[in-house]
């Protein structure tokens, strides 16, 4: 988005074409060589062979989300907004829960190995469908290449996005490999319902990234979404909340009582959701997109440190306390970020009217 929103402003169609070239590769080859690495490592430690199986599956699922998401990006970049955000996200799950109804429709059980294959199918399907809509958006020109910039930046970009997937993915990990399955059976119906507010992140994501890539920046607009963000993440966390009994019994929870005190602790923390969503672009869009790196890993390690320490005396419950505070952490640490070394004003973060600060 950082590269290519200029690019396509420009009218310089050769290299939004070398762009594109070079971030499939870059996705499809630093993705494999990423999850490989974290494959060799997790089929190592965890005790559950089940585990080691299923998270093959990585080394398909990681590298052509990146390139669905980089895809995705590269149509909002092209002012393919509403099409960029459909296929970010909306149209993958869509797929997705089309395919695994046909197959419960049609052989009456689903298999978490069958669910790998039908979330591997369905990324494709997005990719593709990307792939045809943005075809006829690019001028058919021979394609220039910046090729060491990008792939430096694309790297950059990649170990950033990388580390966030599999960070994503640590509380279930982690969970599984202290608990097993039952503690998944547990924690994953929570983690899932918390998850919802993730697609209202990504969608004010990619609304504020052409705000914040302008030439002559609007905080006014800016104002105006954080304002918005802050109300819909905050009725959004009331609603889940109040809803939290039925929506866990509908995902399938047995231990409901269990399962509604770690729903509570974990959407405590996605309070800080709207100021962590806009520092985090701040950064990446203005700022060192490595400094977001930086923060994550280091909230990362306190955040394992915490949930080794709690599990012995609190078990899964305290596993969730420490997830939640990590990720107040790293909002906190984007938060000040932002505000002390790129002098952003706090309003702007809360959503209120910055003029009195001009």
């Amino acid at each position: 988005m950082r590269l290519s929103h200029p690019l396509f402003k420009n009218q310089q169609h050769d290299l939004l074409q070398g762009l594109k070239h070079t971030y499939l590769a870059a996705s499809c080859l630093f993705g494999v060589l990423f999850v490989a690495c974290v494959v060799t490592v997790f089929t190592h430690i965890s005790p559950h062979q089940s585990a080691k199986e299923r998270v093959f599956y990585l080394l398909l699922i990681v590298p052509i989300g990146a390139v669905m998401q980089s895809q995705a990006a590269f149509l909002i970049a092209l002012n393919k907004t509403k099409l960029g955000l459909l296929t970010q996200q909306c149209l993958f799950e869509l797929l997705t829960t089309a395919f695994c109804l046909l197959v419960v429709l049609f052989f009456k059980e689903l298999s978490l190995e069958v669910i790998c294959q039908l979330l591997v199918a369905a990324l494709l399907c997005v990719v593709v469908y990307q792939y045809w809509l943005i075809k006829p958006l690019l001028l058919a020109t021979p394609a220039s290449y910046k090729t060491k910039s990008w792939c430096k930046y694309s790297l950059i970009m990649l170990a950033s996005g990388a580390g966030t997937v599999i960070v994503a993915k640590l509380d279930v990990l982690l969970v599984h490999h202290w608990f097993g399955a039952t503690g998944v059976s547990v924690f994953f119906p929570a983690i899932v319902i918390v998850g919802l507010l993730t697609i209202l992140a990504n969608a004010a994501s990619q609304y504020l990234k052409p705000i914040l890539l302008s030439e002559q920046a609007n905080d006014q607009q800016i104002v105006e979404l954080m304002r918005l963000l802050w109300r819909v993440n905050t009725t959004a966390i009331i609603f889940l909340l109040l809803l939290a009994h039925p929506l866990l019994y509908l995902y399938g929870e047995k231990q409901l009582e269990e399962g509604h005190h770690l729903l509570i602790i974990l959407l405590i923390g996605q309070l800080l959701l709207p100021a962590r969503v806009l520092a985090s672009n701040i950064i990446k869009l203005r700022g060192n997109p490595l400094h977001n790196l930086y923060i994550l890993l280091a909230a990362t390690s306190i955040t394992l440190l915490l949930a080794s320490w709690l599990k012995n005396d609190y078990g899964i419950t305290g596993v969730a306390v420490a997830f939640s505070i990590g990720f107040a952490l790293g909002a906190l640490s984007r938060i000040s970020l932002v505000l002390f070394k790129m002098n952003t004003p706090v309003a702007l973060l809360l959503g209120n009217n910055i003029q009195s600060d001009k």
